[in-house]
């Protein structure tokens, strides 16, 4: 994937939220993929999964594009206003994303159907979106747009302090920014003349994809959100937050769940009520114990969550809005 950015586009680079679009588009990838990360989610998400689930998991398959008209520009809109513009996807683009799904290969019966206009197979299209989004995406859309809050945060952070370079070097290793081009995997190499960017942090996503927009708008890239291989939480928490100030000790305790949502020294130690190089101690501490990784943008010094340390958070039921008070 190659995307060519002139200087017009640099100046119309834009942070994305959390987008239903995005997240299900990526998490139907993961549900087919092994690996730890994500493991309890998946076993759940398959055991109760639809029979009319799987044309969502044919339509995206590891390694592949998500069809454009699965993503349509929604933003952070909802549900209903995906399937609103899924349903007015135009036939020509229609039949367009599913071949391109199909990658040579034959297509079923109700992709045809789907790729040639048929209403009744779009409408069973939505019904399984609907149904997926319940099972998979829905009880877990708080947990997901914390995630994807704090890395728009932390990107706003590195653009205010290190522009739109330090912006788009910050995205890597999912993509790779050599002026005037961002590249990372297999994908199309787009040349974005003036449109501009939107990036859109998505939890579940594995690598970086782009996806041109019609109409003229800003193209699309969704990227890997800071912690996005972390596993899906439990539903039952396991001890109080006093276990992990107890484990840890109280000040490193109340960093650990301020990183929560990335933060830089200086934030760290305003939040904790201790000096700068005191922070930098605690904070030497936990990234040896792996629980935390350190980002350096010029100046800025940015600290965030490993996924060991997310996980040892979220297992603990730390809450990262009452770090105060685990002092």
């Amino acid at each position: 994937m190659r995307i060519h950015l002139s200087m017009a586009d640099l100046t119309r680079i834009g942070l994305g939220g959390a987008d239903p679009a995005w997240e299900t588009a990526a998490s139907l990838r993961v549900l087919q993929t092994g690996g730890t990360a994500f493991d309890r989610w998946r076993r759940l998400v398959r055991w109760s999964l639809p029979a009319h689930g799987e044309r969502l998991l044919w339509l995206c398959r590891p390694g592949a594009p998500a069809p454009a008209f699965l993503v349509p520009m929604t933003g952070e809109s909802g549900v209903d206003a995906v399937l609103g513009e899924i349903r007015r996807t135009a036939p020509a683009r229609l039949a367009a994303g599913v071949r391109a799904a199909a990658a040579g290969g034959p297509l079923p019966r109700w992709a045809r159907e789907l790729a040639g206009g048929s209403t009744a197979a779009l409408e069973e299209l939505a019904r399984a979106l609907v149904d997926y989004h319940r099972l998979a995406i829905e009880p877990h859309w708080r947990e997901i747009t914390t995630r994807v809050d704090a890395d728009r945060d932390l990107r706003t952070r590195i653009l205010r302090d290190g522009g739109v370079s330090g912006l788009l070097t910050s995205l890597r290793p999912a993509v790779r920014w050599r002026a005037p081009m961002l590249e990372s995997g297999p994908g199309p190499e787009l040349h974005l003349a003036g449109t501009g960017l939107l990036l859109v942090p998505t939890w579940f996503a594995r690598e970086a994809e782009v996806i041109p927009s019609p109409a003229g708008g800003p193209a699309r890239l969704a990227y890997p959100a800071v912690h996005t291989r972390n596993p899906v939480p439990a539903a039952r928490r396991g001890p109080s937050k006093k276990a992990l100030a107890a484990l840890i000790g109280p000040t490193r305790a109340a960093a650990l769940a301020t990183m929560a949502t990335g933060c830089s020294t200086s934030e760290l130690a305003e939040r904790l009520g201790v000096t700068p190089s005191a922070v930098s101690k605690h904070t030497a501490v936990l990234r040896d114990a792996g629980l935390i990784s350190t980002h350096r943008d010029r100046n800025t010094v940015l600290h965030s969550l490993t996924p060991l340390g997310a996980s040892l958070l979220a297992d603990l039921g730390a809450d990262p809005n009452q770090a105060r008070s685990l002092r």
